[in-house]
C-alpha cells in the first residue's frame, strides 16, 4: 500500500504526568521534593585518560587525581516516612479505528477494513490485556519498582476499582491467579471497550502505594537539557516536576515516560515470541542493547508491514484469527504518530 504520502493518527493512550507524594497526619498530600546535591566526581571517562586514537595521555597532563564538580538533583523519601505514592491519569480514546489525516481514499479504505476485522475477530482484547498487565504490575515505576513492597489501585470513570498487591515481583511472563486475575480481566475489558467504540472513551486514575526504606533515592525522570539551553548555575542533572497551587514542587515521570511503559508489550519482534517486550515503535528500537530489533531488511518494520495492509487483512478474514504482524501494527496505530512518506536530503 504505498499510495499515500501523509498518513497520521491520534494517539489512543494518553496519560499525565505520575507524580510523588506521601502522606503525614494533617495531610494527605505532601509532595516529594527534590533537592540540589554538590559532589566532586573523580575523571573516569575514556577522553580524561586517553586521546582520540586510543593513545594515553602524558601523565603530567591528564590530571587524572583532580576532580570534577557537579551540582545536580537528588531526591529521597523524608526520615521517618515509610510509605510513598505515585499517582497518574490515563483517558483511552479510540482514535486507532481510523486515520486522523490520509491524503488517499483508498489506503483510508484499506486501513479502515483492517481495523474493522481487527476489531470484529477480538484483537483489541489482546492489546487491552497487555496494556492492563503494565498499568496493574508498575511497569511505569521503572526503577523505583525495586521496592520492599508495591500496591496498585486503579479507579475508572465507569465507577469500577482494581486492586493488585506484591507487583514488585510481577514481570512480564508472571501468571495471574485469583483475585489479581479478576483485577487483570476487568480492567482489559474496559480498555477494550474504550480502544473500540469512539462512544465508550474511558478514565483511570492509577495510583502505586510504595514501602520504602529510611530515606530512600528515588528516581524521577530526568527531561533532556541542552548544553546550550541550560541556565548558568543551574544543576547538570534535574527531574521533572509539577508544581502545586502553592508553588511546592513534586518529583514526576513525565508523560511520555509513563506511556512508554504502558506500550512495552511488543514481544512479536520475534516468530517464536520474544523474551521480552519492547515498547511499541516503528522500528522495534531496544534502547538497552541500542539496536533495531525492526530493521528494514527483516521485513518486520511498521512501514513494510503497513504495505501488506491488504493481505494482513485478507488473512485475518481466511483464517478468522489475528496473527503477530496484525497485533503489532494495530499497537502502533493505537501509539499514534505521523507516518508520512518523506525523503531524506541528498536522496532522490
Amino acid at each position: 500500500m504505498n499510495s499515500f504520502k501523509h498518513l497520521s493518527y491520534e494517539r489512543s493512550l494518553n496519560p499525565g504526568k505520575a507524580v510523588f507524594y506521601y502522606r503525614t497526619d494533617s495531610s494527605d498530600f505532601e509532595p516529594l521534593q527534590a533537592e540540589i546535591t554538590r559532589v566532586r566526581g573523580p575523571k573516569a571517562t575514556f577522553s580524561d585518560g586517553y586521546m582520540a586514537s586510543g593513545s594515553a595521555r602524558a601523565k603530567e597532563t591528564s590530571d587524572l587525581g583532580f576532580s570534577n564538580p557537579i551540582m545536580m538533583e537528588t531526591c529521597y523519601v523524608p526520615p521517618l516516612v515509610d510509605t510513598l505514592y505515585c499517582r497518574f491519569s490515563l483517558r483511552i480514546i479510540a482514535n486507532s479505528l481510523e486515520p486522523n489525516l490520509c491524503d488517499n481514499v483508498e489506503a483510508t479504505k484499506a486501513l479502515k477494513e483492517f481495523t474493522d476485522t481487527y476489531k470484529h475477530l477480538g484483537g483489541y482484547r489482546e492489546l487491552a490485556t497487555r496494556y492492563a498487565k503494565n498499568i496493574l504490575s508498575a511497569e511505569w515505576l521503572w526503577r523505583n519498582k525495586v521496592a520492599r513492597g508495591i500496591a496498585v489501585e486503579v479507579s475508572t470513570s465507569n465507577f469500577k476499582s482494581y486492586f493488585v498487591k506484591d507487583v514488585q515481583y510481577r514481570e512480564w511472563g508472571s501468571s495471574w491467579e485469583g483475585d489479581d486475575l479478576k483485577s487483570l480481566e476487568g480492567l482489559s475489558v474496559e480498555l477494550e471497550e474504550s480502544l473500540s467504540c469512539p462512544q465508550k472513551f474511558l478514565f483511570a486514575d492509577v495510583t502505586a502505594k510504595i514501602k520504602t526504606e529510611f530515606c530512600q533515592e528515588i528516581y524521577p525522570s530526568q527531561p533532556f537539557i541542552d548544553k546550550d539551553d541550560r541556565n548558568k548555575g543551574s544543576p547538570a542533572r534535574q527531574f521533572v516536576k509539577s508544581t502545586m497551587i502553592d508553588g511546592r514542587q513534586a518529583v514526576s515521570f513525565g508523560a511520555y515516560k509513563v506511556g512508554a511503559a504502558i506500550q512495552k508489550i511488543d514481544d512479536w519482534w520475534l516468530d517464536e515470541g520474544a523474551e521480552y517486550p519492547l515498547r511499541v515503535s516503528e522500528y522495534g528500537a531496544d534502547r538497552s542493547r541500542v539496536l533495531a530489533m525492526r530493521e528494514p531488511v527483516t521485513k518486520k518494520d511498521f512501514y513494510s508491514l503497513l504495505n501488506e495492509i491488504i493481505s494482513i487483512t485478507k488473512e485475518m478474514s481466511k483464517t478468522r484469527q489475528v496473527g503477530s504482524n496484525a497485533h503489532y501494527v494495530m499497537s502502533v496505530l493505537v501509539k499514534g504518530g505521523m507516518f508520512q512518506k518523506g525523503i531524506k536530503k541528498g536522496e532522490k
